[in-house]
């Protein structure tokens, strides 16, 4: 299970600031990969003789969470496309400054019996629209529509998420709207040029900003930044791409083996209630003790089998990506991170050249 090669050639033309500024009323939505809580500091004992050492995580393990991380944003991202509500839904690998509405978030815990993710949402004005738990119990779903994408064990959890995002959005009047999306451009101009921008824009205290003053429409510097920011765009898409392609190929498997860990977990809480209630466990080389070693045994290979192809997802982060720009061919290698990084480096000292 692999994912096609990223080789994209692009003519990117300049996009006016007209064009770009017209305003849809949508929010754009950028999501970043979430991160795994760290696990709690092990308390040590006062008289304890030596601190305990650290557990290294299983391979097979380390490969799940990291799937995860990629794999819950991007359902995050189709279920609030489906509302039909918000702009353009974005999965990026590192933060976007000109994000509109920014969303983060926290695995707490997974063991595909329950899902807990710790989501914060703010928009680019520096308002907070979500920060808080969620927590749901898997359970059996079938869309109505046959969409397998929209199945999935937590759906609930993630309907949770959306509803209180749109509560939020609801709210927002067309000036709101507006506001976020002027200071979302000034905050990418800031991040880019910030000696020209920082007239325009500061923030208090709290992170809210704060508009000065706005550039003229003309302004051949802000006719810029909207040109390199829809650039960047552009390639923003072929990332979205790639953890499309990557959420489609796993998904089966990721689904398979949060399954076979519920099994685990309802086998071990039969297994301990028949210890209690019989004082003893299965008689050695009996049928339901050799039966038991079975299944102990399949679930373990079954694992490892899917988390070996859990792991294949990630083989379109080192394949390289090839961009043109006017008379230029850029070629981008590395994890999607650091090409993203990259691009975003070539576009900064393009635009430095052009202001020169």
């Amino acid at each position: 299970m692999r994912l096609w090669p990223l080789l994209l050639v692009m003519l990117l033309a300049p996009v006016s600031s007209t064009q770009a500024q017209s305003g849809d009323g949508f929010v754009d939505v950028s999501i970043g990969i979430f991160v795994h809580r760290p696990p709690a500091p092990v308390v040590v004992a006062p008289n304890a003789t030596k601190t305990p050492a650290a557990v290294a995580e299983p391979k097979q393990v380390a490969a799940v969470r990291t799937a995860e991380t990629r794999f819950l944003p991007m359902y995050l991202r189709y279920r609030l496309e489906q509302t039909g509500n918000f702009g353009a839904v974005r999965v990026l690998p590192v933060p976007d400054n000109g994000a509109e509405l920014k969303i983060s978030g926290e695995i707490v815990r997974s063991d595909g019996a329950v899902l807990e993710l710790a989501i914060k949402a703010s928009d680019s004005t520096g308002r907070l629209w979500l920060d808080r738990s969620f927590s749901g119990n898997a359970v059996a779903s079938e869309t109505l529509s046959g969409d397998a994408i929209a199945e999935d064990a937590f759906a609930g959890l993630f309907a949770d998420i959306v509803r209180e995002l749109q509560r939020q959005l609801t709210a927002l009047s067309a000036d709101d709207i507006n506001r976020i999306e002027t200071v979302a451009l000034l905050r990418y101009g800031l991040g880019l040029v910030p000696e020209a921008f920082s007239p325009y824009l500061s923030e208090d205290a709290n992170g809210v900003a704060i508009i000065k003053r706005l550039p003229a429409a003309d302004d051949p510097i802000l006719t810029r930044i909207v040109s390199v920011r829809e650039r960047e765009y552009l390639f923003i898409d072929v990332v979205d791409a790639a953890y499309g392609q990557f959420y489609a190929d796993v998904k089966p498997v990721y689904d398979l083996w949060r399954e076979f860990q519920r099994e685990q977990t309802d086998s071990s809480a039969a297994r301990t209630a028949r210890e209690l209630a019989a004082g003893s466990d299965f008689a050695r080389g009996s049928y339901r003790a050799l039966q038991e070693s079975y299944n102990n045994y399949r679930w373990t290979k079954l694992q490892e089998l899917y988390v070996d192809e859990l792991g294949e997802g990630f083989t379109n982060e080192v394949e390289p990506t090839s961009l043109q720009l006017d008379d230029s061919v850029f070629r981008l290698s590395g994890t999607l991170e650091q090409q993203y990084r990259d691009w975003r480096r070539i576009l900064a000292e393009l635009f430095a050249l052009e202001t020169q």
